[in-house]
This record gives structure tokens, sequence and C-alpha cells, in this order.
């Protein structure tokens, strides 16, 4: 595929769908994708992690179009998802935009519930905390274990 086809088949991806695309490079790594920071002509700017690394930070890569090979989803999603792409019913995605703030960490009102308050750790509940060692009682704990943990000799 030539860059120009990579770059719209990604602008068709739901603003909701980019956290969740993988990308396979022609040598065969593996970028899980999680936001595209930037699209140019040649290539695009992609913040992510490698495929297998245990790492959750990961980084910024710079992929050329040409040396992708193919692009999927980390996670299922419904056909459906995929065919209001095609169809003109999803929105296309700005690339090199942030996701907009209702897709990522709006909340519905009518959705949140109401908990029951936690009290913080500095409240007085009622029942008395053992205090923790200091450093000059932890050599002394210590000591008194190992003087009544020995064995008189008769």
């Amino acid at each position: 595929m030539q860059g120009s086809s990579w770059m719209a088949l990604l602008e068709k991806v739901p603003a909701q769908q980019l956290d969740n695309l993988l990308f396979i490079t022609s040598n065969g790594t593996g970028i899980a994708v999680k936001g595209i920071v930037r699209a140019e002509s040649e290539y695009v700017v992609v913040r992510g992690r490698l495929l297998g690394a245990a790492e959750e930070g990961g980084g910024f890569f710079f992929v050329p179009y040409d040396q992708i090979n193919y692009v999927g989803f980390q996670r299922q999603i419904k056909e459906a998802v995929i065919q209001s792409m095609y169809d003109g019913k999803a929105p296309p995605t700005k690339l090199g935009s942030a996701a907009p703030p209702e897709a990522t960490d709006a909340v519905d009102a009518t959705s949140v519930q109401t908990l029951a308050p936690v009290p913080s750790p500095d409240s007085d509940s009622g029942a008395p905390k053992p205090a923790a060692p200091g450093k000059a009682a932890l050599p002394e704990r210590l000591r008194a274990r190992r003087t009544s943990d020995e064995i008189p000799n008769s």
C-alpha cells in the first residue's frame, strides 16, 4: 500500500479505537498503538509499546508507511464498527490530534453512582491502630526475639 492509502485507512478508524490499533512492520516488529500523535505524508508518529515488552510506559515511534505490513486491532471489536468505518456512519478521525474529551474522560451524569464515603487514614474510627516500629525499636525487637529463642544449656 502507498502512504496515502495507509493514511486514508487510519483516518477511517474511529477515535475510540485508536488506542486499540496494532501495527506489524515489514521486519516483523509489532507495535501496540496507544494513540496517533501525528500523521505526515511519509510516516506516522504513534505512542505505544513494542509487542512482547513487559514495561508499561512505552514510547514514541516514527513508522514509515512503506514499512507497515498490516494494521489490526489488539482487542476484539464488533463487525458493526468495521462496517461503520466504510459506510460513512463513523465520523472521520483527525489524525495527529488528541481524542475528543467525551471519548476518553467524560462521564455520563446518569451513570454515576453515589458511593459511601471512605474514611481517610487520618480519621479516628474508634479502634486504636498499632504504631509502626521506628528504626530504634526494630533492633530491640530482633534482639528480644533472639534471646527468647535461645535454649539454655543444662
